[in-house]
């Protein structure tokens, strides 16, 4: 794998919070069932990773069709670029992932295609606010799973460089999960006519992504001749209900008058992550 991190120019006076890390994983070698040896875990992250192409370039154009109005705050215009280039890479490495899964004939691209359509029919649908509030929503739901991940579930990937691809994109998505809530702050402000629509896309968003992400879980069982391995689900739904007990309540915390997403502190978490998959070396090393 080769990897530089994009820094702000010196001239800037303000820099991002946060870097853009140019990635190329190599996933030519992975094994068919790369989490936890089980069809049910490997599908539903892999059906996971099949909404971030297409989800993550809808992120980009919602903060790009309102960032004209945020100009004027030098600060979050950098972020919001940041963010941007940080989701553009994160598009581009799940997209060689899936790539590479097409070798077991599941076919995981045409999950792709499919978040795409619905995607871009939201974005039709909705104005611009509405569009910024789903990715909004979403962010706190990315937010919420990869502590998880960063935790614990990332050793149930018995790939290194799958597991590098989720950790490394874990670390990001903690770094820029404020970024667009901000944005949305900065523009309708923190009051009740601002509240209620962000709870109620949170909801449609969070039945969205709920839907979809099982939905592709299926498919994938379905297409690999393992939908009734029910050894496997059991598995799966045992570790499934653990890990619930913890994101229900910071999903729910969401629903708060004055959450913000910087109320919760990766930084400890985030640190150790760094250092297993080596970022923390590379950026020590970086010239300032």
């Amino acid at each position: 794998m080769s990897m530089s991190v994009l820094k702000e120019k010196s001239k800037q006076k303000t820099p991002a919070s946060f870097p853009v890390r140019r990635m190329d994983y190599e996933f030519q070698d992975m094994p068919k069932y790369w989490c936890n040896n089980e069809p049910t875990f490997t599908h539903y992250f892999t059906g996971l990773s099949t909404l971030f192409p297409e989800g993550e370039s809808y992120f980009v154009r919602s903060v790009r069709a309102l960032r004209s109005q945020v100009k004027d705050n030098q600060q979050l215009d950098r972020d919001i670029g940041a963010f941007i280039g940080q989701e553009a890479m994160h598009s581009k490495e799940h997209h060689a992932f899936h790539r590479s899964a097409q070798q077991y004939g599941l076919d995981p691209e045409s999950l792709e295609k499919t978040t795409g359509i619905i995607l871009k029919a939201i974005e039709r649908t909705f104005p611009k606010k509405w569009n910024l509030l789903v990715t909004v929503g979403l962010e706190h739901y990315t937010a919420v799973l990869v502590v998880e991940m960063m935790k614990d579930v990332n050793e149930l990937m018995t790939d290194e460089t799958i597991r590098n691809l989720w950790l490394w994109h874990s670390v990001e998505e903690t770094e820029h999960k404020a970024v667009a809530y901000d944005m949305y702050e900065y523009l309708y402000g923190k009051g009740l006519a601002a509240y209620i629509p962000r709870v109620a896309v949170f909801t449609f968003s969070l039945a969205m992504i709920t839907a979809m992400s099982t939905a592709y879980q299926v498919v994938l069982l379905k297409r690999d001749q393992q939908l009734l391995n029910l050894k496997s689900w059991r598995k799966f739904a045992q570790h499934g209900r653990e890990k619930y007990k913890v994101f229900i309540p910071k999903f729910l915390d969401y629903y708060r008058f004055n959450f913000h997403p910087n109320d919760s502190d990766e930084s400890e978490i985030v640190a150790k992550t760094k250092v297993k998959i080596g970022l923390s070396q590379v950026e020590n090393h970086l010239p300032a």
